[in-house]
């Protein structure tokens, strides 16, 4: 396909979508039962907020306004309490199942009179209130209340017998809180059952933490400061470098919450040099940097006795160190940023991520599992910017591949760079990922598939879409990013061009058969999230 033709393609989108931004929004006859939402009577914020959520989509599904009301009261939904109609005897029904599990479970299982939601945290809680809402048919693929799907229909109380317990202990993303849209992607996060956002903010200008802070409101999730605050010497023996570190450390921190135990802070964003003096010449770049950790370490224990600092495995750091351990308060945080998105870390065709495969298990020998977390690139809008990939991968079978490999080894925290995946992002594409990693952290044995053929008959009206995602798979197979670089060469493979090409016929012809200008919209949007694979791609 000639350049000429792939601008055309572009262009046509970008009109197609301007025009869907006027479609209006249909709603169906409101139902006539109304129910009662109850609280516990010392409920806090977070489960009061859940009550609210659920209380306003259940009228936005069209049923009358539910009334909230808190315990003894009585009512048909149950939010983190039980009903007083509950013998003694039957609560462990209720308890049981969650005991002892991740705080971010929960049950939900149906009475004589209504549905109990009840979860091992408030924010356990509020999940527990998005899954009854999911159940229901409410999904929420993108940031954004344009790209929610709330049907209408009536508040089921019976039949429900589920018991929740995440894959992952910490299921999170990396973002600057400037990004535009940067609340409607915490509210996002809530409602997939995200539980971290990390900052990547450096500036000056404004408070990170405070913007982040009222965004995340009474959600309950949790803030890291995930970011790079350290220069680039290293060398143990330099007294006076690790001196001025340590209280740049002190003087940072100090404006973090006291609640703050967990740092992800790092060191320099470049390859670092070896240590000049002759006593370390056999420390590697890791050794160096090991040592530092556990320096920051004993340096943040003084102030704050539970602190963990994290060494972070990336770049020159990525082989494990061999002459120095990690101390007490040294976590790892393992970014392959250099990563293969056309095949997955277990792979063992791959050799860049075979490498990175030998490294984390090589780590995982001096850390425990519980000790480590991944940050990895999945979302990362910048990373395949810079490298002119253009938009976010569609590869499901290996983003599951990896994370169910990062479960297999019982790394039980998983985050994910996604710095300006905002509403800029999401007004022009309709990049799968965005949902399916927060949909395989919580249940890692979810079916990208089934999940994806859902998705287009929900969100394009149209089940059939999925050809298009197939395609595009096949052609993100072809042309991929892989240790930072586009493998651009594969651009003008036959196989590719011919991927491409009928993704773009089909996406046209889904598009035009398309009236409602609400779902031609989207269609349109899809088109584009197509095309760039053309217009984009190895530039």
């Amino acid at each position: 396909m000639c350049s000429e033709q792939r601008h055309f393609y572009v262009a046509c989108t970008v009109l197609a979508v301007f025009v869907a931004l006027l479609a209006p929004t249909a709603f169906a006859q409101k139902t006539a039962n109304p129910v009662t939402i109850v609280t516990a009577a010392d409920a806090g914020e977070t489960e009061r907020f859940a009550a609210a959520e659920l209380a306003k989509y259940l009228a936005k599904m069209g049923n009358p306004q539910p009334k909230i009301v808190k315990a003894p009261a009585q009512g048909e939904v149950y939010l983190g309490v039980l009903p007083g109609s509950v013998a003694p005897s039957e609560r462990r029904l209720y308890e049981d199942p969650i005991a002892g599990r991740d705080p971010d479970s929960f049950l939900i299982r149906s009475f004589a009179r209504g549905v109990v939601i009840k979860g091992n945290s408030p924010r356990a809680v509020l999940f527990g209130t998005y899954h009854y809402l999911e159940s229901l048919g409410a999904r929420w693929y993108f940031p954004g209340t344009e790209n929610e799907l709330i049907p209408q229909v009536a508040v089921r109380l019976t039949g429900f017998d589920t018991v929740q317990v995440p894959s992952f202990r910490k299921r999170g993303i990396v973002v600057f809180a400037s990004t535009p849209g940067f609340a409607s992607l915490v509210d996002f996060a809530a409602k997939v059952k995200l539980n971290t956002i990390g900052l990547h903010d450096t500036s000056k200008e404004y408070d990170a933490y405070s913007l982040a802070s009222k965004a995340i409101g009474a959600r309950g999730l949790t803030i890291d400061a995930e970011r790079h605050l350290f220069g680039e010497r290293f060398c143990p023996d330099d007294t006076a470098a690790l001196a001025t570190e340590k209280e740049r450390f002190k003087s940072y921190i100090a404006t973090l919450p006291s609640q703050l135990n967990d740092f992800f802070l790092w060191v320099a964003d470049k390859e670092l040099p070896p240590c000049a003096s002759p006593k370390y010449r056999n420390y590697s770049v890791s050794d160096l940097v090991m040592y530092f950790s556990n320096e920051i370490a004993q340096t943040l224990r003084r102030t704050r006795p539970q602190g963990r600092y994290a060494y972070l495995a990336y770049l020159g750091t990525e082989p494990p160190p061999k002459n120095v351990k990690p101390g007490p308060g040294v976590l790892l945080e393992w970014a392959p940023m250099r990563q293969c998105f056309a095949h997955s870390f277990d792979d063992p065709d791959c050799p860049m991520n075979r490498a990175y495969r030998q490294n984390i298990e090589g780590y995982l020998k001096l850390f425990k599992p519980e000790d480590a977390q991944v940050l990895g690139y999945w979302l990362d809008d910048t990373l395949f910017n810079r490298t002119g990939y253009g938009r976010l991968p569609y590869r499901p079978d290996v983003l599951k591949a990896d994370l169910t490999y990062l479960h297999k080894l019982r790394v039980p925290d998983v985050t994910t760079f996604g710095v300006i995946t905002g509403a800029n992002y999401f007004a022009s594409h309709v990049s799968p990922a965005v949902f399916l990693y927060p949909r395989l952290l919580w249940d890692v044995t979810s079916d990208p598939q089934s999940v994806m053929k859902e998705f287009c008959q929900g969100f394009f009206g149209d089940g059939d879409t999925l050809k298009v995602f197939d395609l595009l798979a096949e052609a993100d197979r072809l042309v991929y990013v892989d240790k930072h670089q586009v493998q651009a060469r594969m651009v003008n493979d036959p196989a590719f061009i011919a991927a491409v090409s009928e993704a773009i016929r089909l996406s046209q012809t889904f598009v035009t058969a398309q009236t409602d200008p609400r779902l031609r919209g989207r269609r349109a949007k899809l088109l584009q999230e197509v095309a760039e694979r053309f217009s984009k791609t190895g530039k």
